[in-house]
């Protein structure tokens, strides 16, 4: 368990299939057969989260796995949904390695606030400190939490939800497309949300960053360098 490495997604804690088996002393296969008899109790976004495509291509290179080509899907599990396998199996081992990822892997260290924002400033007016330095200091951090918050699992989603009916609305302009020229919109649509947000892979998307991106995908159209691209490959593209 020391040597569990962290595995995250949008900023959070997630486990590996791999990661629960190994931890709760089974195999892959159990900890999918579980899954499939209880799907009903499992739920997308707060259970576990499915990544295809380029969410997966992307994560995988986020973790230094780029090479795995023959992944064609990954279940990533949060606390709640290594809770439910753990229930599921009912094991001791399961149990017990629950409570330690409980107690270590997933233990977000909280940042110590007593006071909400209004009492702060209470004090502050009180004569707790420097009135300036001490109001420019909550202030600081309040606007930092929010600009750094992590994105949803939903907002998350429908980014690539909205970029895959972008590609397709682009797509249209074509008299037919092939594969290989869609996935060529593709890397120039999620190029251009990484500069214009200043990521380098989707997975650091942040909440300040959800607006931007969303802008920038709603009136996107594919550089001139993807164009004649295409154009190369005998296909007329509807500027």
């Amino acid at each position: 368990m020391n040597e569990l490495e962290i595995t995250e997604l949008n900023g959070k804690r997630v486990l590996t299939t791999q990661q629960i088996a190994d931890g709760y002393g089974t195999t892959n296969k159990v900890i999918s057969n579980n899954f499939n008899n209880n799907r009903t109790r499992f739920e997308e976004g707060k259970h576990f989260v499915l990544l295809v495509g380029e969410y997966l291509k992307e994560f995988l290179h986020s973790q230094n796995l780029g090479t795995q080509n023959k992944i064609r899907k990954l279940y990533l599990w949060t606390e709640k949904g290594a809770l439910l396998h753990a229930k599921s199996l009912g094991t001791d081992e399961a149990w017990d390695m629950y409570d330690i990822l409980v107690d270590t892997y997933f233990k977000v260290q909280e940042q110590q606030v007593p006071l909400t924002l209004d009492q702060q400033i209470a004090a502050i007016a009180t004569g707790y400190g420097s009135v300036k330095e001490e109001l420019v200091e909550v202030k600081d951090r309040v606007s930092d939490l929010e600009e750094n918050a992590p994105l949803s699992a939903g907002e998350y989603n429908y980014i690539g939800s909205r970029i895959t009916q972008r590609v397709n609305e682009v797509a249209h302009g074509y008299s037919s497309i092939t594969q290989k020229q869609r996935g060529e919109l593709y890397k120039d649509i999620n190029r251009g949300v990484k500069v214009v947000t200043g990521i380098s892979t989707r997975t650091q998307l942040r909440a300040k960053h959800f607006d931007t991106a969303m802008d920038f995908i709603n009136n996107w159209e594919p550089s001139t360098a993807t164009k004649m691209q295409l154009r190369q490959t005998s296909f007329d593209f509807e500027a």
